[in-house]
């Protein structure tokens, strides 16, 4: 469990691509491209290729076993502009922590997130705060 919630909590900032796959890494939005764009990855040939290997700035080195229909083709332009974002430089990737607002893993973080099902907690300290009589009557007239 603690492994699928460390994998939510981290993103890749894209440096020159040689670490990042394509398709299986997160780098772009909340997910990986593979779960955004699931039916073009089930088709893809190089469904475990790098960034760096997959865009030349330039063209997208991606190819497919069968023909997109009008739908795949329109998630097939999206991802060429996902592609058109990318600025490869010389520096490495690295990865992001989002559950740290500095981006730095701590193992507190992790923690939180495991102890509630991967539900990142947003109030925790306030519901402690609340004023609640201490004994609750209910009364049914009946």
């Amino acid at each position: 469990m603690g492994c699928k919630c460390s994998k939510m909590g981290y993103q890749w900032k894209v440096g020159d691509g040689k670490k990042i796959k394509f398709w299986e890494d997160q780098w772009f939005g909340d997910s990986s491209l593979a779960i955004q764009y699931w039916e073009l990855y089930m088709i893809t040939n190089e469904q475990t290729i790098t960034i760096a290997e997959a865009w030349d700035s330039t063209q997208l080195k991606i190819t497919c076993r069968r023909c997109f229909n009008y739908e795949m083709l329109h998630k097939w332009y999206e991802i060429l502009e996902v592609a058109n974002t990318l600025h490869l430089n010389e520096e490495e990737d690295t990865i992001l922590w989002n559950l740290q607002p500095n981006g730095i893993y701590t193992v507190r973080s992790l923690y939180v997130v495991v102890n509630f099902r991967c539900v990142r907690p947003e109030y925790v300290h306030a519901i402690w705060k609340i004023k609640v009589p201490p004994k609750i009557h209910f009364s049914f007239g009946y």
